[in-house]
């Protein structure tokens, strides 16, 4: 059974990065990422044949391993929210075990207080997966859910509100403004141009390291060891080429941020301050929107039309312009299936050579 699933069709995938930790069994080593905890269900010492307790803690810890850290965080937050509005029914309602209304009612309040779908389904999915691991009936596949949240569908659309894309136009109008003799200019150039052309997401691009970027003749090689996609950490290439513009080529670009931070390992994009001095230890993925809206903002953007998202959107949107075929743009940005590209390349190719509106002599 897929626990990520609530039970109705269309189940929501968690990647929040910015929430709280779920309170666990067993706390994670000190100062693991995170700290995340699921709601592992806890059997005490020999009420399960003979397990004993150190293995019924590691059956807990590898039920944590099952999801990021992220989702767990995100999980945690959504049941917050659950728990606080079945305590302030003018009758509390139970949030664990709850029952199908409680839940429907609950959907039904969050879709008429205005909440996305993409908010709805995720707390959704939360409630689905503490009922499954504590054991408990799952009352988010009841027909009497599954109908309400068909409804909100129907009535409110899924379609997310994504940020603009920063396309190779934009992108370089970015970058011309970042000097190379500011350090943090540097790392930023770098950062965008790696970034973009890797088609990385933004977990990705601070997860490098220096021995992740392999420089050889064709250009850089990137080692992604983990992703949103790749939860196993199977890991995956990918490969960013030689620009044919100096200001925006990407390997270049990477060269001089190493020479300039004198970076021979550890991690490959760090935090520098006023003083131009780099510091040890990585940027968080939420950097990457900040960078973004600060160098839009300096080349004359609306810095609330972009986020960190807006480099990989804007590359597959140039890549569809520029009539690259969606298989190689997939195995770029290492999308899995073409319905998940798809938003992205058909705003690249709205006014391609195949666009009637063209053609029928106006």
């Amino acid at each position: 059974m897929d626990l990520d699933a609530p039970g109705c069709p269309d189940a929501p995938a968690v990647n929040d990065e910015t929430t709280r930790p779920i309170a666990g069994p067993r706390a994670l080593p000190a100062g693991s990422a995170g700290a995340a905890q699921p709601p592992v269900p806890v059997l005490a010492p020999g009420t399960d044949g003979q397990l004993t307790a150190d293995l019924l803690a590691r059956v807990g810890d590898y039920a944590r391993a099952a999801r990021s850290t992220a989702t767990w965080r995100a999980y945690d937050s959504d049941l917050r929210q659950f728990r606080a509005w079945c305590e302030r029914q003018t009758v509390p309602l139970c949030p664990l075990p709850a029952t199908p209304a409680t839940v429907a009612g609950y959907l039904a309040t969050l879709a008429d207080a205005g909440y996305k779908p993409s908010t709805i389904r995720r707390r959704l999915a939360a409630i689905s997966v503490s009922h499954q691991l504590g054991r408990h009936p799952n009352p988010a596949s009841a027909p009497e859910v599954c109908a309400v949240w068909d409804g909100i569908r129907r009535t409110r659309g899924v379609r997310p509100n994504r940020k603009a894309a920063l396309d190779t136009s934009l992108l370089a109008r970015v970058v011309a403004g970042l000097r190379d003799d500011d350090l943090a200019d540097v790392r930023d150039r770098a950062l965008l141009l790696i970034g973009f052309a890797g088609c990385l997401r933004r977990s990705e691009l601070v997860g490098l390291d220096v021995a992740d970027l392999l420089e050889t003749p064709d250009g850089v090689v990137l080692t992604i060891r983990a992703s949103k996609t790749d939860q196993e950490a199977a890991g995956a290439l990918v490969g960013v080429a030689y620009g044919s513009y100096r200001p925006t080529c990407p390997v270049r670009a990477w060269r001089a941020w190493v020479d300039a931070a004198a970076l021979t390992d550890g991690p490959a994009f760090r935090a520098v301050n006023r003083h131009g001095q780099v510091a040890p230890g990585r940027l968080y993925p939420g950097s990457v929107a900040r960078i973004v809206q600060r160098r839009v903002a300096a080349a004359g953007l609306d810095p609330a039309d972009f986020a960190g998202h807006s480099l990989r959107s804007g590359f597959a949107t140039a890549a569809a312009r520029a009539g690259v075929a969606d298989r190689s743009i997939m195995r770029q940005g290492r999308w899995r299936s073409s319905a998940s590209l798809d938003g992205y390349v058909r705003a690249g190719r709205l006014f391609d050579r195949d666009n009637p509106s063209g053609r029928v002599g106006l």
